[in-house]
């Protein structure tokens, strides 16, 4: 009686310590993987607790992860089903997962997207916000001489959304400065090409 009383408390107590680890959260719990990495020429990358490390082959793209390309560098961001990303040369990102899906911030350079119709992802540039609707949009955000990130959209519509919760529904063709208070009107790209034509015959005939 004394030993199977003794195997009971034993039981119990191994028992208490597996439901005990069980619910205890693991330590350096990782971000979700939201999608992988493709890279070609010099690339980098970092997370909130490690420092930049070289990229050279294909690895999965984490949510918090931070990428950014050499003069040389090329680097693709497959996100599955919500769409790609692309940056150029000398391009910086930021990556991190909102309830509803990955948000990639652009904070340098030329990136270049695809975004589903409807995508779960989001990009951001200095607090827009840019997302697809009903349609799939193909364009690129790229900041300027002056540091003002500007969003081209080459194919679909995109939706936009400032910092202060002004929205413009942006189509093919259409360029749009972001980063200040206020949504300005976006621009054809074929119209600023005129305009720039324009001034350009005035000053030669001057």
């Amino acid at each position: 009686m004394e030993q199977s009383g003794l195997s009971s408390r034993v039981g119990a107590s191994l028992l208490a310590v597996v439901v005990g680890l069980a619910t205890v959260p693991p330590v350096g719990a990782v971000e979700p993987v939201v999608g992988t990495i493709q890279v070609s020429g010099a690339a980098w990358v970092a997370s909130s607790s490690t420092d930049w490390s070289r990229l050279s082959s294909t690895r999965p793209l984490v949510a918090g992860d931070r990428l950014r390309t050499g003069s040389d560098g090329y680097l693709l961001a497959d996100l599955g089903d919500a769409g790609v990303v692309g940056l150029y040369g000398n391009a910086e990102v930021a990556t991190t997962s909102a309830g509803s899906g990955p948000v990639v911030e652009v904070q340098k350079g030329k990136v270049a997207f695809h975004l589903s119709p409807n995508s779960r992802m989001k990009l951001n540039a200095q607090g827009t916000g840019i997302a697809s609707g009903t349609m799939a949009a193909d364009g690129y955000v790229e900041y300027d001489a002056n540091g003002t990130p500007v969003v081209v959209v080459e194919d679909g519509a995109l939706n936009v959304r400032t910092a202060s919760g002004a929205t413009k529904t942006l189509s093919r063709g259409d360029r749009l400065a972001l980063g200040g208070p206020k949504a300005p009107a976006p621009v054809q790209i074929a119209q600023a090409e005129d305009d720039s034509s324009r001034k350009a015959g005035a000053v030669a005939g001057e």
